[in-house]
């Protein structure tokens, strides 16, 4: 049985915020993302993450994505990182060790949005999973990596945020993708459960489960079925958690209630065909104005 993701469900996993407090105070967000033929859904996540409220976002990824995002995302933090050697232009695993002594800093890190498949997303993969201690979200071709190994997930030593859409949950978990609400409602409690982590089943209802808890949203917004959607949601849950990392059933929560109410504010504006990923992110202040007023 689930329990409605509303306004007042999100309301209460809002990170405080202290007036007098620096940037160190909201946490900083890694993102290890992108690759050269896919620097859009990087700039996308790090973006959202921006528009979060974290302290500080980092993104970690090969010289094209970082040159994009120096010119776009002043605001920023910028890892370049060495390019893999089979020509896909994909992080290569030889930047594992600047990587891993980034994450040290990190409060929380974001894999997978844009990365590409290969032995080096692997390698890195399993690394971050086994090393980095802070809450992980996996997402994208981060997902369809794990989907080859899951049980590297016993062994993260903090906790796990997976977001896959209805195609990438029926790779980890076999389930036919078009089974029933209530089969993948029940599989992706099984799977939360099983693993240990919370799990976002992305859709037009969409529902978060740590095993125990499930908060179902239903906001069907047909202007948010385009690619680069989950990247902005994916981005925007790193930036939550990395203010709240003691959290991430909440966090991941208030991310799909804010990502939604964006989406809303985006599609009044802009119509369902003509608003971008890029437009929902552009509302994330007022969807989290909202919210915070007691508009939302």
């Amino acid at each position: 049985m689930c329990d409605r993701l509303d306004r007042a469900a999100a309301a209460a996993f809002l990170p405080p915020r202290d007036e007098g407090s620096a940037k160190w105070s909201f946490g900083r967000a890694l993102l290890v993302c992108g690759s050269r033929d896919f620097s859009g859904a990087a700039l996308l996540a790090c973006e959202a993450a921006l528009r979060s409220g974290a302290g500080l976002v980092q993104l970690a990824s090969v010289d094209a994505v970082i040159g994009s995002a120096r010119s776009r995302l002043p605001e920023a933090l910028l890892l370049p990182l060495p390019e893999s050697g089979d020509g896909k232009g994909a992080i290569s695993e030889s930047g594992a060790f600047a990587l891993l002594r980034t994450a040290e800093r990190a409060q929380s890190l974001l894999f997978g949005c844009g990365l590409g498949i290969g032995d080096d997303g692997r390698s890195l993969l399993r690394l971050l999973t086994e090393e980095f201690i802070g809450p992980l979200v996996i997402d994208a071709d981060g997902l369809n990596l794990l989907a080859e190994e899951p049980a590297i997930l016993t062994r993260r030593p903090g906790a796990t945020v997976l977001t896959p859409h209805a195609g990438e949950f029926s790779r980890l978990t076999g389930l036919a993708r078009d089974a029933s609400a209530d089969e993948a409602q029940a599989a992706a409690a099984a799977f939360a459960k099983d693993f240990g982590v919370t799990l976002v089943l992305k859709g037009a209802r969409t529902l978060v489960t740590d095993g125990t808890r499930a908060l179902l949203l239903d906001a069907p917004n047909s202007g948010m079925a385009k690619g680069g959607s989950g990247d902005v949601l994916a981005g925007l849950a790193a930036g939550l958690l990395a203010q709240a990392p003691g959290d991430p059933f909440g966090a991941a929560a208030l991310a799909v209630f804010l990502h939604a109410q964006a989406g809303k504010l985006a599609r009044r504006a802009l119509g369902a065909r003509g608003m971008l990923p890029s437009d929902v992110i552009a509302r994330l202040p007022d969807a989290f104005s909202a919210l915070e007023t007691g508009q939302a």
